[in-house]
């Protein structure tokens, strides 16, 4: 019998993870606030959903403390991984025993921000192992196990979820998810980890450790602006299908479901594109994409009545874009942290500036959306891409030095050198 091969066991192991978090932010962002209205609960308690949220937006602070710890018994990063992977299923099976009605709703709400919290602390470590233990040919495929799963997760416990509870009961369909959630856990508990990556000089890991070097402030950048078209264009669509009198359930196959499968499938693309022209080039391929998708809203905001075909075009346009700039970007994400001593703490702060930009642009486009109409708010999601592709182009250099080498100096400029270094001081 051949031994199994370490590294497809550890993309199991990984693979597995990202779907487990991917279901839990499915059930928080789609599809428990739409089950809590079914049951009555009013707007002002579900208003307070997204406060289940609030870990993952400020995850980064206790990074380092991840990063710095782990279980002996268990292992560095399954001595994380596990414990969490438990607190979140507990506390899916918390909300499953709750009524869901106005009475329980703040019960409810509680224990979905415990499970947030265990979901995005299994995610720092699940990013730490990841970027530490693969090699660089390996880490574009890692990131389409991310961006993949993560989607594919979210399917399951939105759409997924909705589907169930209409079925078996909501009930039911919680205990249902937590014991796929549970399930995944099997590949870790398979998995037995190996000690920790020795270095020559170990450091604790900090926040400012990632700002360590100018690729650091190059990456920030990146990782700051490289989504905010697709969030801007994705959440101003919804809005605009709604205007023109969508139904809710139209809206969820042609924009949720079909914008999900378009990352999926860009997901998968940018795996074989980063490896055969690199991640920067990837990137560019894939904000163009977008662009391109773009465009198509920004004509679809003046088209009444507004044909299916356009909507689905540039829905799956721009999740196909989405997709390849997201997995060719945290590639670049995962190299920085697999060469700096604290490979959790990086990923979570390329994460956490990435969501920010997200939120902060989108929630800009819908106020001007407010004042002016869809077209400039679309507008303004076509000058978010034309941004990221500008800052992903002016720090190809130092996001990606193995594919854009810095240029050797000329003899002139060298001579230069030479002599100013000969010169005395005056």
């Amino acid at each position: 019998m051949r031994p199994a091969n370490p590294e497809r066991t550890l993309l199991t192991v990984i693979g597995a993870l990202y779907l487990a978090q991917g279901i839990s932010f499915g059930l928080v962002v789609e599809a428990l606030p739409a089950l809590l209205r079914a049951g009555g609960v009013p707007l002002e308690l579900i208003a307070l959903v997204p406060m289940a949220m609030l870990p993952w937006m400020v995850k980064v602070v206790w990074a380092p403390l991840v990063d710095n710890r782990g279980g002996r018994r268990l292992g560095r990063r399954r001595g994380w991984i596990l414990p969490t992977q438990g607190l979140l299923v507990a506390a899916l099976l918390g909300v499953a025993a709750v009524p869901f009605d106005a009475d329980g709703a703040v019960a409810i709400i509680a224990l979905l921000g415990v499970a947030c919290l265990a979901a995005c602390t299994q995610d720092i470590a699940t990013d730490g192992l990841a970027a530490e233990r693969l090699g660089r040919p390996r880490m574009a495929l890692a990131n389409t196990l991310q961006v993949g799963g993560m989607m594919a997760g979210m399917l399951v416990g939105g759409a997924g979820m909705m589907v169930l509870a209409d079925l078996i009961g909501v009930s039911g369909a919680l205990s249902a998810m937590a014991g796929l959630i549970a399930l995944t856990a099997i590949p870790v508990l398979l998995w037995r980890e190996p000690p920790p990556v020795a270095r020559q000089t170990p450091t604790k890991a900090r926040l400012r450790g990632f700002f360590r070097n100018r690729r650091g402030w190059a990456l920030a950048v990146v990782a700051l602006v490289f989504a905010n078209g697709h969030s801007v264009s994705s959440g101003l669509s919804r809005l605009l299908l709604i205007d023109l009198d969508w139904s809710l359930a139209r809206v969820g196959v042609v924009v949720g479901s079909g914008n999900a499968l378009a990352i999926i499938l860009g997901a998968g693309l940018a795996g074989s594109a980063v490896r055969a022209w690199g991640a920067v080039p990837a990137s560019v391929v894939g904000l163009l994409v977008l662009l391109l998708a773009q465009t198509l809203w920004l004509v679809a905001a003046d088209a009444a009545p507004l044909p299916l075909w356009l909507a689905m075009t540039a829905t799956l346009g721009g999740g196909i874009g989405s997709g390849m700039v997201s997995v060719a970007v945290f590639t670049l994400a995962f190299r920085f942290a697999h060469d700096g001593g604290q490979a959790g703490t990086d990923m979570t702060m390329v994460q956490c500036l990435h969501g920010l930009g997200g939120m902060v642009m989108t929630a800009a486009a819908t106020a001007l959306v407010a004042r002016t109409g869809f077209v400039w708010g679309f507008g303004l999601g076509v000058g978010c891409s034309l941004l990221a592709l500008a800052a992903i182009l002016l720090t190809r250099r130092l996001c990606e030095p193995e594919r854009f080498p810095t240029p050797a100096p000329t003899n002139q400029e060298a001579n230069q050198e030479a002599n100013q270094e000969e010169c005395p001081a005056q």
